[in-house]
C-alpha cells in the first residue's frame, strides 16, 4: 500500500515536472491532439469477452510495433483465435498498428494512473498480457495480475542506464518485475542484464530478435519503376535513403552531402523524417538552406530540378529502401536517440551506413560487423565514404549481399517466441 502511494506522487510530479515540455509540443508541433484524451481512457471499447480468451499486446512506438506485428497474426491462429487488444503510446506507434497489426481493437495505453488504468484493466479482464522489449508500468501490471493475467516480455531488452537505475531502487525493481510471469529476450547480453536484477535466471529464455521477422515484401520490377517514376527519380539517378531521421540530424547529414552532389549531381537523397509531427519542421529546414526539394504529398511542376525527396507520409520507408544504392540509418548520429533498425535495407541487398550513437541497438552491430553488411561511419568521414560507395561497385555489392546472407540466417525468433507463450499459458514453464 505504501508502495502505491508513493508511486501515485511520483507519477502526479513527474507528469507536473513534464508539463512545460508537454505542452510546447501540443500546441506548437501538433504533437498528442490525437491522442492526449484516449491516453486517459476516453473512447476506450467496450469489450465483451464472452467464453473467449483475451490477450492484450502492448508496443510503446513504431519499432516496438513492427517487430511484434507477426508475433499478433500467429497468437491470434495458434491460441484459439482470443480477443487481440494491441495498444501503443505513441502516435506513430498507433498508425503502423492500425495498418500493419491484425488485431480486434487497437488502442492508446491509457496513463498508469491506477484510477485511470485499473478500471479498464478490470473491465477487459486479460488473460494473456504481452509486452514488447522494456516497457514496464507498475499499475497495469499489478492489476492485470490480480485479474489472474499472464504477463510475458517479448523481445526483450534493458539498457545499461536503465539497469543502474533499477539497481538503485531495489524495492521499485521487484515489485515491476515480480509481475512478470516469462521473459523472451533478444540475446545473450540482455539475458546477463536482467539475471543482473535479481530475475530467476528460470524465468529468462533467449529467442532471438523478432525484428528479424517482419513483413518485408518486395516491389516487383514493374513497381519499382512505378515507384521511382512517382517520385521523379530518373533512370540514370543515383539514389541515397536517409531513414528514420530525428533533430538535428537532417541539418548534419544534407551538410555531408554537398562533397557528394559535387561529383554526383544526378544524387537524389530520399528524406524519411521518424516522426510525421516534424514534416513541416524539415520542409522548413530544406528551404532555409536553399536545397531544391519536393513533397511527396505535393505535386512539382514538370522538370523542376530536385535533390532531396522529402517523405512526408508514414509506412513507407521499406519501399524507399528497395530504390536505394546506398541507405543512411539515422537515429545514430544523435546521442538523444541510440539508433534504429539497422537491418532493414538489408533485406532488400541494401549497403547500410549508420552513425557512432548505437547504444540502443548493439546486437544489431555485432550482426552487420560480422555479416559485412554495412558500415558505422563518423559524421566527419560521412562524404568520404559515401563518394566511395558509389564509386564503387564491387563493395556496393559485396555489403549487399553479406545483408541478404544475413537476413537469411536470422529468421525465427517469433516461431520460438510463440512456443514459450504457449508453454508459460499452459504452465509447463515458470
Amino acid at each position: 500500500m505504501l508502495f502505491s502511494i508513493l508511486y501515485e506522487i511520483g507519477l502526479v510530479l513527474g507528469a507536473l515536472i513534464s508539463l512545460p515540455k508537454f505542452l510546447y509540443l501540443l500546441i506548437f508541433r501538433n504533437k498528442y491532439r490525437n491522442s492526449l484524451f484516449k491516453r486517459f481512457g476516453a473512447g476506450f471499447p467496450s469489450i465483451k469477452k464472452g467464453k473467449r480468451k483475451l490477450v492484450w499486446i502492448h508496443a510503446v512506438s513504431l519499432g516496438e510495433t513492427k517487430a511484434v506485428a507477426a508475433l499478433a497474426k500467429v497468437l491470434k491462429n495458434d491460441l484459439n483465435h482470443p480477443i487481440i487488444v494491441f495498444s501503443t503510446s505513441t502516435e506513430t506507434g498507433y498508425v503502423e498498428a492500425c495498418r500493419a497489426v491484425s488485431a480486434d481493437y487497437h488502442v492508446y495505453l491509457p496513463f498508469d494512473f491506477r484510477l485511470v488504468i485499473g478500471p479498464i484493466v478490470r473491465r477487459v479482464c486479460p488473460d494473456l498480457v504481452v509486452l514488447c522489449e522494456s516497457d514496464f508500468w507498475y499499475n497495469f501490471l499489478s492489476v492485470s495480475k490480480q485479474v489472474g493475467a499472464k504477463v510475458i516480455v517479448v523481445n526483450g531488452k534493458i539498457s545499461t542506464k536503465s539497469v543502474e537505475r533499477y539497481q538503485q531502487f531495489p524495492s521499485y525493481r521487484d515489485v515491476i518485475f515480480n509481475n512478470i510471469d516469462l521473459f523472451c529476450v533478444q540475446s545473450q547480453l540482455y539475458r546477463a542484464r536482467f539475471e543482473s536484477l535479481g530475475i530467476d535466471p528460470k524465468k529468462i529464455m533467449v529467442t532471438g530478435n523478432m525484428k528479424f521477422d517482419g513483413d518485408y515484401n518486395r516491389l516487383a520490377s514493374e513497381q519499382l519503376q512505378q515507384w521511382r517514376g512517382e517520385l521523379g527519380i530518373a533512370p540514370e539517378d543515383r539514389v541515397l535513403v536517409i531513414g528514420s531521421s530525428h533533430n538535428p540530424e537532417e541539418v548534419q547529414l544534407l551538410k555531408a552531402m554537398n562533397p557528394v552532389w559535387e561529383k554526383h549531381p544526378n544524387l537524389k537523397v530520399v528524406l524519411v523524417p521518424r516522426h510525421p509531427e516534424r514534416f513541416n519542421e524539415v520542409a522548413g529546414i530544406l528551404q532555409k538552406h536553399q536545397l531544391n526539394y519536393r513533397r511527396l504529398s505535393q505535386k512539382q511542376p514538370e522538370g523542376f530540378p530536385v535533390k532531396v525527396i522529402l517523405i512526408d507520409a508514414m509506412g513507407l520507408l521499406r519501399k524507399c529502401y528497395q530504390l536505394a544504392d546506398v541507405a543512411i540509418v539515422a537515429g545514430s548520429y544523435t546521442s538523444k536517440v541510440g539508433g534504429h533498425n539497422i537491418l532493414e535495407p538489408s533485406w532488400y541487398g541494401v549497403p547500410v551506413v549508420f552513425g557512432p550513437h548505437m547504444f540502443s541497438q548493439p546486437d544489431l552491430v555485432d550482426l552487420v560487423m560480422e555479416y559485412g553488411a554495412g558500415l558505422q561511419v563518423p559524421l566527419e568521414d560521412l562524404s568520404r565514404v559515401i563518394i566511395g560507395l558509389f564509386e564503387d561497385e564491387k563493395m556496393r555489392n559485396t555489403l549487399g549481399q553479406g545483408g541478404l546472407k544475413l537476413a537469411k540466417d536470422v529468421h525465427g525468433a517469433t516461431k520460438k517466441t510463440v512456443t514459450l507463450i504457449k508453454d508459460c499459458c499452459e504452465n509447463k514453464i515458470v
